[in-house]
């Protein structure tokens, strides 16, 4: 049954001019999404890492996390920031939350409360729901906590990423 229906999906995709490669790379994210889910964090990194390197960004982001967190592959702070900024640089809000977390704490990198009040603040004008609410508390309390010049600084960093379509943000 599974063959008939990736079949049918193949036939439609090509008729729609859809390449067949992309029907793959949405099937085996799919396939990588429930691995992920199930807590089968291995075979999940074995299927995002090739989809991440060929730039999907939510296999960039899941891997960033499943590096922050030691799931299925080594925990490596330095690998988490490499593959948040890949997806964050496509205009992918969660990793850039989770890069303001990274920055306010200095994991694998260097402690930058400005460009962690940068990501806070880009990803709070992209997320929606209960994600938007924690980036807009994380970009509020360190509001509070900057002196103005800081505040400044990090609202010009964010204008350049937004005008760079975060190309330019790091």
């Amino acid at each position: 049954m599974w063959r008939c229906v990736v079949t049918i999906l193949l036939l439609v995709a090509c008729a729609s001019g859809t390449k067949p490669e992309s029907v793959r790379a949405a099937q085996s994210l799919e396939e990588a999404e429930f691995a992920y889910e199930r807590g089968d964090y291995t075979q999940a990194a074995r299927l995002f890492s090739p989809l991440a390197e060929q730039g999907v960004a939510s296999a960039q982001f899941y891997l960033g996390l499943m590096h922050e967190k030691g799931r299925g592959v080594r925990q490596d702070h330095s690998m988490a920031l490499l593959w948040f900024r890949k997806a964050a640089a496509q205009g992918y809000a969660g990793p850039q939350n989770n890069l303001g977390l990274i920055y306010e704490r200095g994991r694998g990198v260097r402690k930058d409360v400005v460009r962690a009040l940068m990501w806070y603040t880009i990803a709070s004008t992209m997320l929606s729901g209960t994600e938007q609410k924690t980036a807009m508390n994380r970009r509020d309390y360190l509001t509070s906590q900057l002196r103005p010049a800081q505040i400044e600084q990090a609202n010009e960093l964010v204008q350049h990423c937004q005008q760079t379509h975060f190309k330019d943000c790091e």
